[in-house]
């Protein structure tokens, strides 16, 4: 069992969560068959069979895929559109992806070409017009035709929401702007990013917001605070979770062990040892039996039962795909 879980955990966050940037645009999910990677649409039809031993999930209408130890694209009928070639690479952001050649990293087009040589030891996708990039040990960032337009000065990736990133030095964390100027000086313990005009911040063991211009606008009252979706955010006062509105006011009460952000007008919250979903009044939509879960994206989501079978729910709570039980 020890050996099952870490499995579950990474086929949740895979295939469903993913990562920041290049969404899941194109209402085709990854199912795992058999340790064989294919896709469904949100009705729970087989697209693609499973057949890819490595695969990411669909962005701009490609996914990559691994073959022969090199990496390739298909398109939503599971054409090959890029043939496979690079040594890694990652899902398509902006009209560019970011692909390795031997120990370096570059960005292609959609062609399969690369805009941006393979020259750093690391890069982010892109993201509002800009892409982090490693030069030795620092990051800066280029644009989209590669040129360095935040030099590389940074101990960590700049990634930008509502063209603010956040950056460390010595006094703490601020945020610089897209020309690499500091708009908020360093001065917080953590922070978070930028949603609907507010940022997450942590000052002496508690969170609160602030604006863009840095000021705090909803006072530090919080032991941890997510970022705003849908108007709302989830926050935790002493061991419970519950949901401000942008005004800092309580919208949702202080009820589950544990809550997300809101995508598709639902957050995936738990209590006790099971995960369920609530829409925007609090209200358990979706009724608390799952073991994991991810975030609604496309109209579906992935979750984990009690059996540690992964299924995909719909909006509405009903199972549209679920796989065979795992070996035990």
């Amino acid at each position: 069992m020890k050996k099952i879980l870490p499995f579950c955990l990474a086929a949740i966050c895979v295939l469903s969560c993913g990562g920041s940037g290049g969404g899941n645009d194109s209402k085709l999910f990854p199912i795992m068959v058999d340790q064989k990677i294919g896709y469904i649409d949100n009705n729970g039809k087989v697209v693609i069979e499973p057949q890819l031993d490595r695969a990411g999930r669909f962005s701009e209408g490609r996914v990559a895929f691994e073959k022969d130890w090199k990496w390739g694209y298909m398109d939503e009928k599971g054409e090959v559109i890029i043939e496979p070639q690079f040594d890694h690479s990652s899902f398509f952001s902006e009209g560019k992806a970011d692909a390795r050649v031997g120990m370096k990293w570059g960005f292609i087009d959609t062609l399969g070409n690369f805009v941006v040589e393979p020259k750093y030891t690391a890069v982010r996708a892109f993201s509002e017009g800009l892409a982090a990039v490693r030069t030795e040990e620092k990051w800066g960032c280029i644009d989209k035709n590669g040129e360095m337009v935040i030099a590389a000065a940074f101990d960590i990736p700049l990634t930008f929401s509502e063209g603010l990133a956040a950056f460390r030095d010595s006094a703490g964390w601020g945020y610089v702007d897209q020309t690499g100027e500091v708009k908020i000086e360093p001065q917080f313990d953590a922070v978070g990013m930028f949603s609907e005009g507010r940022a997450p911040v942590f000052v002496d063991g508690k969170w609160g917001f602030i604006d863009q211009k840095g000021k705090m606008i909803i006072a530090l009252q919080f032991d941890f605070a997510g970022t705003f979706s849908d108007s709302l955010a989830p926050v935790r006062i002493g061991e419970k979770w519950g949901f401000i509105d942008t005004d800092g006011e309580l919208a949702i009460e202080p009820k589950f062990d544990l809550a997300y952000g809101f995508f598709e007008g639902l957050s995936a919250v738990k209590v006790g040892d099971r995960w369920g979903y609530i829409d925007k009044s609090g209200r358990v939509v979706i009724p608390l039996q799952f073991e994991l879960v991810g975030h609604f994206s496309g109209g579906l989501a992935m979750v984990l039962d009690t059996l540690k079978n992964r299924a995909y729910v719909n909006r509405a709570g009903r199972i549209v795909w679920k796989s065979e039980p795992l070996q035990r």
